[in-house]
C-alpha cells in the first residue's frame, strides 16, 4: 500500500526561497555578463563595418537582454523585501516581537 509524502518542513519555506532568489540572481549575473560580452563583439564588428544593420540590430537587442536581467534582480529583491515584511508581520503578530527576516539580519550585520 503506497503512503503520502507528508514533508516535515514548509516546501516554500522561507530558507528555500532565499535560496531559490540567490541562484536567480547569480543567474542573472551571468546572463547580464554575457550579454555585454556580446554587445562589445557586435560594437567591434560595426566599427569594423559601420554599415552592418544585422549588427546593429544585435547589438541593441544584446542591450535590451542586459536590461531586463537587471530589472529582473530588482523585481527578485522586491520580492524578497515584500516576503521579509510579511514575515516581519507574522512574528510580530505571533507575540514574539522579534522579527525574523533576512533583511533584519543583514541589517543588524552592516550596523555592527
Amino acid at each position: 500500500m503506497v503512503t503520502n509524502y507528508i514533508p516535515k518542513t514548509s516546501i516554500l519555506g522561507s530558507t528555500r526561497i532565499q535560496r531559490i532568489a540567490k541562484k536567480l540572481i547569480e543567474e542573472a549575473r551571468e546572463d547580464r555578463q554575457l550579454a555585454l560580452e556580446a554587445h562589445r563583439f557586435f560594437r567591434e564588428m560595426i566599427d569594423e563595418n559601420p554599415q552592418d544593420a544585422a549588427a546593429k540590430n544585435l547589438m541593441v537587442d544584446t542591450l535590451k537582454v542586459a536590461q531586463a536581467s537587471k530589472n529582473n534582480v530588482v523585481k527578485i529583491l522586491n520580492l524578497m523585501i515584500k516576503m521579509g515584511e510579511v514575515e516581519e508581520d507574522k512574528t510580530s503578530i505571533g507575540g514574539k516581537g522579534v522579527p525574523n527576516s533576512v533583511f533584519s539580519e543583514l541589517d543588524n550585520i552592516v550596523n555592527e
